[in-house]
């Protein structure tokens, strides 16, 4: 009977875990899609819009290497030395 309780507490506490990382998601895209309709901007360029699109950035895996809120291209004649 013990081993009953603990097997139905785990797979209560994996559905929480589960239906908690598909919430965060799912309000994070929501929230990148607001902004991206609000600004007309490709969110997924430059910094998260707010800390709760850059959680869920970071739970799902998708990182900016560039800081910068609006990455100007270099010309590549800039960088060689004449």
């Amino acid at each position: 009977m013990g081993a009953t309780v603990v097997i139905v507490g785990a797979a209560i506490f994996a559905i929480g875990v589960v239906f908690g990382i598909v919430f965060i998601a799912s309000v994070g895209i929501q929230r990148e899609e607001r902004d991206f309709r609000r600004s007309g901007r490709i969110t997924m360029t430059g910094l998260a819009p707010d800390r709760f699109s850059q959680g869920t950035r970071g739970l799902v895996g998708l990182s900016v290497r560039r800081r910068d809120p609006n990455p100007v291209a270099t010309p590549l004649y800039e960088d060689t030395l004449v």
